[in-house]
């Protein structure tokens, strides 16, 4: 695989439907002044449905360029929340592998001085 695609994606992971990410072109292009360009090539079918998509969501006011950049950065932050509660359940359930109990914990003496 590429570093343009998803490497460590279980199924089930992502709800994304009837799309298949490993046959999408994406291009990423770093760019001078921490700048970034990225492409997403989409097949007829996916122009399609993009553009009726749009045209039934975009509000007037907004180009298409803004309305496109909402929708990538919602979906980036709605990935970054869903991995933040997955982390967030892992630490819980490794927390609760872990725990001394109290009657088990072990007290470090405390040595007496001598004067």
């Amino acid at each position: 695989m590429s570093d343009n695609t998803l490497d460590n994606y279980e199924e089930g992971d992502f709800d994304i439907g009837q799309l298949s990410p490993d046959d999408w072109t994406i291009t990423v292009e770093h760019r001078n002044r921490n700048r970034m360009k990225i492409n997403f090539k989409l097949s007829r079918e996916e122009t399609t449905a993009f553009t009726n998509f749009k045209n039934q969501t975009k509000p007037d006011q907004i180009s298409e360029e803004n309305f496109i950049k909402s929708i990538f950065f919602l979906g980036l932050s709605t990935l970054e929340t869903n991995l933040a509660a997955k982390i967030s359940e892992e630490l819980a359930k490794n927390d609760e592998d872990v725990q001394i109990p109290e009657e088990e914990s072990v007290e470090t003496p405390v040595e007496e001085q001598v004067d």
